[in-house]
């Protein structure tokens, strides 16, 4: 740092090295003017100078969020600038977290904290701008030392403020920091750590500290978790203190980049094996090409949670062998503690989900075994879960108020996360309720990470709670929109103006209809077909002008960026946009002028040829927003001769020839098993399961959005090939088609082809059985299980050769259909206008990083809401099966595994795997065939097997759980059409509106 003097006042000149992405150091030099009129907040109200004058550093800031966000104890708090930086260059979130405290200047978030009944006081001071606290950092300082020597400079000018005011209040510095308390305490400043400062206001606040983070070995915890450790062994060796630790010491960070330099360690992310949190594996993508480690046992994971990178050390086979006898031991081998796991707790953690068994001892295994010898990053989040039952005896003692602290162990809802030891004073409180917890720490001695309660989400086993938790498990953001999204938005009664709508092309007059689920509110297209007078037709798709409304780096646009998609569950869904866009100005409702971007094709009627396209900007008013089924009723009725009418079967007529055409090129006709459930009109719970029934008229639909999604790709691929977003779909997995193929082998079907997609889409349409629709559809879905999953993707990051989207047989393909409830279909908008000359191209897209990342958190959000969608489905039908009972019935085999059935059961159009007993059979892995020891039972996919069904809830984990019982004898089968007659039986009490907003998304 370089001080000068020049100008109107003194300025700094800020000198540092920094690292780019392409690896280079780049030398940056910032001028920074100081003032001499800085307020304090001592005098304008901002802060109390009678009270006690609370200055935080960083480490309070980044490990003590939820405490300082929650917490009435804690008030008067000055807020350094030289922490909010620090916070904003290691996390964003808590960064904002942080700044939402401080109110001053925001209207805002001083409305919000007086409606939430918060009327503390926080205060961020510009101490790096303000002459008498700016410090210039020393030739022999580290820069963490010279922020904090600012921050206690900080403190001590308050100091000085509180005695020229005369002020009965006292500067009190907050750090978690040894050394810098200790500097502070020989400056004269009065400090404590937050822990010290909680237990001094105990008296006043009885529950005060109940959202603290626990710390490791050290006072300073988080990133110097190494250092802590190897400060312990320290402490132990001058000690003479026998190690007792649970786990080995993670190694430092030096010798962790040599190893990996030098081939002897590996990096990778770890993934734990489903149902279980002791046993993973690390894709290794320097080991072999990206050879796959196996982590098995908790000594070897070595504290690692799913998610976290890692650095793996491959395992000899005598250390496997030794890895495989410690693994047996019992947990009190590896040394206890007074915080240690006891034995019940972790035959409880077993009984969840058991680690899978382990190869053979100096056996040839695919995988190599490996243990983990340190944590690059912590991928730790908050968890949702349940508290352990305390005995009856304990809670006795913990009823009625007590405040006194209790140990807890949390069980989070995903198995694969280990149990985390929580401290409060809220036991009761918490007993029977879904929390959401966060891991503060995890030391060697500690069996399990400790972590501290975040906030409830409601009673266990409630409809309203469990959905909750699965948006929350699956990172779906449910918070309101700020208001500044909220500023964003037109007016409620918004009609666009006349320049507007003369900018645009008047397509009022074309009999234009939406076509959709029943209850569907966000309705983003509409078509039309008319006749032209040379005999052609023009076929319209008509798109919801979002962006018309979302404008590019806007608060609006920023929020739409993280959420992505909107997410539907079963009974509601959460949008990415505010309800005055999604239903109602950019819902295309019968009756009422829309904002759209169309597509206007010229069709030959005989054969559907293209002649011509064209894209535009329109004002369309739709006649009418019909479902799917009053279409195909309007479709099928001979006496009705409507407009509207005589246009959806021109519309239909097409949609057949594209759709021929499509196949004839090797489009896939997959299928898969979609549910709903009938919900009672006052609970809303689920009180009967089905299919969902498709007519023609969904085909059609989809025929046109693939058609204008497809016109798009190809438009705005050719103007801006280096950063078109566009959805692309990779070939099947050949393993997984192999397999299929030696399956429906066993079924009499010898000549199943998949070199490409048109040779599969004909070996599909060979595997059928005419007397068995049911196998028909079965196959299909197989064959979508097979599929790898399309991504989104900015054209210049890929070669053309991996463009084409294989399940639909189409070179180019995006998304521009459903802008209500896609981002990446806002995206194609803006480019579809950039490359119209309607505006110019967004900043986003010539940020080849950006775009990239865009992309990226796109599709995983697009994954995460899918995910979201399951969950929903499976949590309805476990409570469909709770309130019923369990019920015993036919399935359908889908493949067989050592461990169990996969089947599917058409009665109530649901899968999951039957429980067996695994002693009792054998496995043939390459045949897929189960065969009971004593040679009686041979169990193959496609056989009928008679299951129970019932909904359990073990370790407060709802499940619907199918068990095997017997092969379904002849007189229960029921083909798949007697299953459809029993199904329509039930149909009036449906309440479709509940679920098919849902099927929508």
């Amino acid at each position: 740092v370089v001080a000068m003097e020049s100008g109107p006042g003194p300025r700094e000149l800020n000198v540092f090295l920094r690292k780019t992405r392409a690896n280079k150091v780049r030398k940056i030099v910032r001028e920074v003017y100081l003032r001499d009129d800085i307020d304090g907040g001592l005098t304008d109200g901002s802060l109390d100078p009678d009270r006690a004058v609370i200055v935080i550093d960083t480490n309070v800031a980044l490990h003590q969020m939820d405490f300082l966000c929650e917490d009435q104890c804690i008030s008067n708090v000055v807020l350094p600038y030289t922490v909010l930086q620090e916070v904003r260059h290691r996390n964003m979130n808590t960064y904002h977290r942080l700044r939402s405290l401080a109110t001053e200047g925001d209207e805002d978030q001083t409305s919000k904290k007086k409606k939430a009944g918060d009327s503390r006081q926080f205060f961020v001071f510009a101490n790096e701008y303000f002459r008498e606290t700016y410090v210039t950092r020393r030739d022999d300082e580290s820069s963490n030392d010279r922020n904090d020597r600012a921050i206690r400079e900080v403190a001590a000018w308050y100091k000085r403020q509180l005695v020229s005011l005369s002020a009965e209040g006292q500067v009190l510095l907050v750090t978690n920091d040894r050394r810098c308390k200790e500097l502070a305490v020989q400056e004269g400043l009065r400090a404590m750590t937050i822990f010290e400062y909680v237990d001094s206001v105990r008296d006043h606040f009885p529950t005060a500290g109940e959202k603290l983070a626990s710390m490791g070995e050290d006072m300073t915890a988080g990133d110097d978790d190494v250092d802590n450790e190897v400060n312990m062994d320290r402490r132990r060796k001058v000690a003479k203190v026998v190690d007792t630790s649970f786990y080995p010491a993670h190694l430092k960070q030096i010798d962790l980049v040599d190893g990996i330099k030098k081939k002897r360690f590996f990096q990778g992310t770890l993934r734990m094996f489903m149902n279980t949190c002791f046993s993973g594996a690390v894709t290794c993508h320097s080991l072999d090409g990206g050879k796959e480690v196996r982590i098995g046992g908790r000594k070897n994971l070595n504290r690692a949670v799913d998610g976290d990178v890692v650095v793996v050390q491959v395992l000899s086979a005598a250390e496997v062998a030794q890895s495989l006898r410690d693994r047996g031991k019992t947990d009190a081998d590896f040394g206890t503690t007074a915080q240690v796991t006891t034995r019940a707790d972790i035959l409880a953690e077993k009984e969840v989900g058991s680690e899978p068994a382990p190869p053979a001892a100096g056996g040839d295994s695919e995988k190599p075994e490996g243990r983990i010898v340190g944590i690059l990053k912590r991928n730790w989040r908050e968890y949702a879960g349940t508290l352990r039952p305390l005995h009856e005896e304990r809670q006795k003692e913990l009823a009625g108020g007590n405040a006194a602290k209790a140990d807890r162990t949390f069980i989070p809802l995903d198995a694969r996360v280990p149990n985390v030891r929580i401290a409060t004073r809220h036991s009761s409180n918490l007993e029977g309720m879904r929390i959401v917890v966060v891991i503060d720490s995890w030391d060697r001695d500690s069996p399990n990470p400790k972590g501290h309660w975040v906030r409830i989400l409601g009673p266990v086993g409630e409809r309203d709670t469990e959905s909750k938790v699965i948006l929350h498990e699956h990172g779906v953001i449910t918070r309101e929109f700020s208001d500044a999204v909220l500023k964003c938005l037109p007016a409620a009664d918004y009609y666009p103006s006349e320049e507007e709508i003369a900018s645009r092309k008047d397509l009022r007059d074309r009999i234009v209809c939406s076509i959709d689920p029943p209850g569907c509110k966000d309705i983003d297209d509409a078509l039309h077909c008319r006749v032209l007078e040379n005999g052609n037709w023009e076929v319209g798709v008509h798109i919801a002008d979002v962006s018309h409304y979302v404008k590019p780096d806007t608060a609006i646009d920023e929020e739409a960026q993280q959420r992505c998609t909107t997410v539907y569950l079963v009974e509601k869904r959460t949008d990415m946009l505010p309800s005055l866009l999604t239903t109602d100005l950019c819902s295309l409702v019968g009756h009422r002028d829309r904002l759209c971007f169309s597509c206007l094709w010229e069709v030959k009627p005989d054969t559907a040829e293209i002649v011509n396209v064209e894209f535009c900007k329109a004002l369309i008013c739709s006649s009418g927003a019909l479902t799917y089924y009053q279409a195909q009723a309007m479709h099928d009725d001979p006496n009705d001769k409507s407009e509207l009418t005589e246009s959806i079967r021109r519309l239909t007529i097409i949609a057949r020839k594209m759709r021929a055409a499509r196949n004839a090129n090797g489009a896939l006709e997959l299928a898969s098993s979609e549910v709903k459930f009938e919900m009672d009109s006052e609970t809303h719970d689920p009180t009967d399961v089905k299919e969902y029934q498709k007519v023609e008229m969904m085909k059609v639909i989809e025929e046109f959005m693939l058609l204008g999604n497809r016109s798009v790709a190809d438009h705005i691929a050719k103007v801006f090939p280096a950063f078109a977003v566009l959805r692309r779909h990779p070939p099947p997995k050949a393993d997984a088609l192999k397999k299929l193929e030696a399956v429906l082998g066993q079924q009499g079907f010898k000549d199943f082809k998949f070199g490409s997609n048109l040779e599969l889409a004909q070996s599909l349409e060979k595997a059928t059985k005419p007397d068995d629709p049911y196998f028909n559809v079965l196959v299909r879905t197989l064959v979508c299980r097979c599929m790898n999953q399309a991504v989104y993707f900015p054209t210049g990051e890929c070669d053309p050769l991996d463009f084409p989207h294989y399940g639909l047989a189409i070179d180019r393909y995006t998304h521009f259909t459903s802008p209500i409830r896609r981002y990446a279909d806002v995206l194609v908008h803006r480019l579809l206008a950039a490359s119209l000359g309607l505006w110019a191209v967004p900043p986003m897209f010539t940020d080849k990083e950006r775009i990239k990342e865009q992309c990226g958190t796109i599709n995983l959000k697009k994954r995460n809401a899918d995910w979201s969608g399951r969950a929903s489905v499976e949590l309805h039908t476990y409570l469909f099966f709770e309130k019923n009972g369990s019920q015993e019935v036919d399935s359908v085999v889908i493949r067989c595994r050592k461990n169990g059935i996969q089947v599917s059961v058409p009665r109530f159009g649901i899968e999951g795997v039957a429980q067996i007993t695994q002693e009792d059979w054998n496995f043939d892995d390459d045949e897929e065939v189960l065969t009971s020891k004593d040679g009686k039972v041979t169990i193959k996919p496609f056989d009928h097997v008679w299951v129970r069904i019932e909904a359990t809830k073990k370790d407060f984990r709802l499940k619907t759980e199918i068990t095997y019982l017997e092969m379904t004898p002849p007189e229960k089968w029921r083909p798949a059409h007697e299953d459809a007659k029993i199904r329509q039986k039930v149909e009036a009490e449906m309440f479709p509106d509940r679920l098919d907003d849902a099927m929508a998304g």
